[in-house]
């Protein structure tokens, strides 16, 4: 799917980290900032609708690979099939360790598996790395 349609796989990786900032703002804001608050749960409302479509799109696109993961997704678990820790992976990437978690439990919502190890054994199946 992204060999074949890189400018939707780049789209839906921008579009992750948008949400994932989103709630990094969210995290961030004192609670007595309520107008920003309320901008940021609107952007992080209107970054996740987009994203889910542009999911939905690819899926239409490459119904194979119905859940596709985003470039990072799929770095992040390349570096779980090495036996990285998420705080090894976080260092690599520049990332906090939170962000790599966030990372993984996206990557076992869409292959529909519960650990590192099963995330692994879908990705050699299907070929992604």
């Amino acid at each position: 799917m992204q060999k074949d349609h890189p400018k939707l796989a780049g789209l839906i990786e921008t579009l992750s980290l948008l949400v994932t900032q989103g709630r990094a703002y969210d995290r961030a804001l004192p609670p007595e900032n309520f107008h920003a608050r309320a901008a940021v749960a609107v952007m992080s409302a209107l970054a996740e609708q987009a994203l889910t479509e542009a999911q939905d799109l690819a899926a239409e696109v490459d119904p194979v690979q119905p859940q596709i993961l985003s470039t990072r997704e799929l770095e992040v678990l390349r570096l779980v099939s090495q036996g990285l820790t998420n705080k090894e992976i976080a260092y690599r990437l520049g990332l906090s360790a939170r962000t790599i978690q966030y990372h993984l439990n996206s990557i076992f919502n869409k292959t529909g598996t519960n650990t590192r190890s099963e995330a692994v054994a879908v990705a050699y199946q299907r070929k992604w790395f």
